[in-house]
């Protein structure tokens, strides 16, 4: 006998309960899928933004308000790296690049970032449009700012309501660049010549400023020898007047266009510290040798991934515990629905009762009751599991707003898993009704007791 006609017009019968029970089972395993989804994506996601900082070199401190700092761009308080120190590493023979990262300012709560030309290449594999900076009062952009090359800005000391109130009045720092997308919080970042940082808080620029005053003489003394050859040289005066207005324009152009220096080599006696230094080793040796030597009293060196790894750990223990009270749902849910089948069967023993008597064998019962929990348990598992990720990808893109570390939720082996074995678990549960009513005499089914 087909049992399917039985087991549809019971659900048809009682379709809103049943909807009820679909969506408790669907909640449940949304649950448990969300949490273990969104665990994933939030482990890819950091460990895709600290792909370009292979070693960080910072003075003693929390490594791990140094990753908040310089990776993920949470602002915190950190101590300076002394500038001999980290000068060192610019020119490491292990050190295939290094950067200074000097942070501080903002604008509108975008962290504006003090680093080198170098730096850019690296992090974003060259401009997606513009131009690299080429004086102290540029900055090029991450891909999620929205401001457009030409447009020019303020910086502000601090972030947030600190940064509302400190200005550094009269400093405008126009747009020439923005970076490609990295799907890291360095898309909403501003970077500017880490020289802007240290000028704009009374610092030392980082270069000594005898090469740019012997650039400056040496243009002055060319302006008075070509002055003094046009005084003596009456060979025809008016050839001489247009030489003459043609050098004075080049002058002025150049003079208005001179040449600043950014980045390394840096120099100076009084070289400014920075909070981090970003390095990208030759060789894995020469990574833990870099590690090594830097790891002293007045400098500390690490992998981000250290870090990353305890914070993997701690989240993983509260994923744990949040996965643990997610089946303790779940298993809630499956006994409310249990209940709810046994007292609707209650309704129905008669009507089996009926079928019982006219000939239908306890292996027909047996099975449509059965069928009719695992089709309610199965809608609810897959619906579950559709709401799981959607749930999951609605807290990634906000976490990707919040953050700009870009997170994809996706569905996996471990979800597909959780709502197998809930699937499993109901089926076997369903076994209880099932029996019990496989179980009961037709003569006592009939007369209602």
């Amino acid at each position: 006998m087909n049992p399917f006609p039985i087991v549809f017009a019971s659900l048809r019968r009682h379709w809103v309960m049943n909807i009820l029970f679909i969506a408790l089972i669907a909640v449940a395993v949304a649950i448990g899928v969300g949490i273990t989804a969104q665990e994933r994506a939030l482990r890819q996601g950091s460990a895709h933004a600290a792909d370009k900082f292979d070693i960080l070199v910072a003075a003693p401190g929390s490594h791990t308000d140094i990753v908040m700092n310089t990776i993920f761009l949470r602002p915190s308080a950190v101590n300076l790296l002394e500038g001999p120190i980290w000068s060192k590493l610019l020119n490491d023979d292990r050190v295939d690049f290094a950067a200074p990262l000097a942070f501080g300012d903002s604008w509108q709560d975008h962290s504006i970032i003090g680093s080198t030309a170098q730096f850019i290449d690296y992090l974003s594999g060259g401009l997606r449009d513009g131009a690299m900076f080429a004086d102290h009062e540029e900055a090029v952009i991450g891909a999620a700012i929205p401001l457009e090359i030409g447009d020019t800005f303020e910086p502000a000391h601090g972030h947030g309501f600190e940064a509302e109130e400190h200005h550094h009045h009269g400093v405008n720092i126009t747009v020439v660049g923005r970076m490609h997308a990295t799907g890291t919080p360095w898309d909403s970042a501003i970077i500017v010549p880490v020289e802007q940082v240290w000028e704009v808080h009374s610092l030392s620029a980082g270069h000594a400023e005898s090469d740019h005053d012997e650039d400056h003489d040496h243009a002055a003394t060319g302006s008075e020898d070509h002055a003094d050859h046009d005084v003596h040289d009456d060979h025809d005066g008016d050839t001489a007047h247009e030489h003459e207005d043609d050098h004075d324009h080049d002058h002025d152009h150049d003079h208005g266009h001179e040449t600043v220096k950014l980045g390394p080599p840096f120099d100076g006696v009084d070289l400014p510290g920075v909070p981090a230094m970003v390095v990208h080793p030759k060789s894995i040796a020469g990574a833990y040798g870099i590690r090594s030597s830097y790891r002293t009293d007045h400098s500390t060196a690490f992998f981000p991934a250290e870090v990353l790894i305890e914070m993997y750990q701690m989240l993983g223990n509260a994923g744990t515990v949040m996965r643990w009270m997610a089946l303790g749902t779940q298993a809630l849910v499956v006994a409310a629905i249990l209940a709810a089948v046994l007292a609707l069967m209650q309704i129905y023993r008669k009507q089996f009762a009926v079928l019982r008597a006219l000939g239908a064998p306890r292996s027909y019962i047996f099975g449509s009751i059965w069928l009719y929990v695992a089709i309610l348990v199965v809608f609810g598992a897959a619906i579950g599991l559709a709401l799981g990720w959607a749930m999951a990808q609605a807290v990634s893109q906000v976490f990707t707003a919040e953050t700009g570390m870009a997170m994809t939720a996706t569905i996996g082996r471990p979800e597909l898993g959780l709502a197998a074995g809930f699937v499993i678990i109901g089926f076997a549960l369903a076994l209880v009704p099932a029996f019990m009513l496989y179980r009961k005499p037709v003569v006592e089914a009939l007369r209602g007791s």
